[in-house]
């Protein structure tokens, strides 16, 4: 019974595993390392493009803190930006306010898109399918409808020859790597 178990004759010794790793053990950790380092490079940009879009993010924050610190303010006499100013007597437009605020109120005249490396511009509308939106920041002024109605507000774009005398509820919304649109806040300014 054992002559049917041991097939190897006296003549022929049995092979020996040095421990040494062989040829596919090699290529199976050549696969390995590449493999590793496949997915840290994909970690690092996808970190890279993510800071983008927070740094998207916090341009439109930038806004927000900005047109909220100076809503009350805005209301009084002798404000420092001239066209954002409220008036009773003299009609201001947010074309002339938006740019005084971008040409020298420091940071919103500083802050650049992420995405482009150019300063940051305001768009109608994000839009997956238009690549000049990425990064940008797009603004709505919202308009209360009557009590009772379906829909409480009416939102559309705030546009140059928008009067700015009175306050203004504002919904602020950034556009990220996609083109899809991110709200950061609605405010009053």
């Amino acid at each position: 019974m054992t002559e049917n178990v041991h097939t190897h004759g006296a003549a022929q010794a049995a092979p020996v595993n040095s421990g040494m790793p062989n040829r596919y053990d090699i290529l199976f950790l050549i696969l390995l390392a590449c493999v590793m380092a496949t997915v840290s490079w994909v970690g690092v940009l996808a970190y890279k493009e993510g800071y983008k879009n927070e740094v998207t993010k916090q341009n439109g924050e930038a806004w927000m803190k900005w047109m909220k610190a100076n809503s009350e303010a805005r209301t009084q006499a002798g404000f420092s930006v001239e066209n954002c100013a409220a008036s009773e007597t003299e009609r201001k437009r947010w074309g002339d306010c938006f740019k005084e605020l971008t040409e020298k109120v420091a940071p919103l005249n500083n802050l650049t898109n992420p995405f482009l490396n150019v300063p940051v511009h305001f768009v109608a509308k994000c839009d997956p399918k238009d690549r000049s939106t990425i990064g940008a920041i797009f603004l709505e002024k919202l308009v209360a409808n009557p009590p009772g109605s379906a829909i409480p507000v009416t939102a559309s774009q705030l546009v140059d020859t928008d009067p700015i005398d009175t306050k203004l509820s504002i919904r602020l919304t950034v556009c990220d790597k996609g083109g899809y649109a991110n709200k950061v806040d609605e405010f009053d300014f």
